[in-house]
């Protein structure tokens, strides 16, 4: 069995030799205090419905880091620039919960807000919000 050496000072001050976690990219994520309603209520005032597939931009977003991961928040939103649309929606109801997919800010990127750029938005039973080829966080 191999015996590694920490030294005592060096793990009671979190000194290590590898690499720290925010030194990887980080998932985001959706909470439960994410507010949905408020991407819920853009989306309605850009006029997507239910079924509705679009690449957009919005902002701004707010990002804080919980548990190595980072938690969107859509609190401070003001507004969704629609750019292309993928799938006209059927008119329905935009649902109430919110997913994220294959998003994550790469390791340079801090917690506070941020414009989100070229995701795709659709809503068919969740409001999602999908990273793409094209997907870049500028600072607002």
């Amino acid at each position: 069995m191999k015996n590694e050496h920490t030294p005592f000072f060096g793990s009671l001050f979190g000194t290590k030799s590898q690499p720290a976690e925010t030194d990887q990219p980080k998932q985001v994520v959706v909470t439960s205090y994410s507010q949905p309603h408020v991407l819920q209520q853009r989306m309605r005032e850009e006029r997507l419905s239910h079924g509705e597939t679009v690449t957009a931009n919005i902002a701004p977003v707010r990002l804080e880091t919980e548990r190595g991961k980072m938690v969107m928040y859509f609190c401070p939103m003001k507004s969704i620039e629609v750019l292309n649309t993928i799938a006209s929606g059927d008119g329905g109801t935009l649902p109430a919960q919110v997913i994220v997919e294959g998003l994550t800010v790469p390791e340079n990127l801090k917690p506070g807000m941020y414009k989100l750029k070229n995701v795709t938005l659709s809503s068919n039973g969740t409001m999602q919000v999908k990273a793409t080829a094209d997907t870049l966080w500028e600072m607002a």
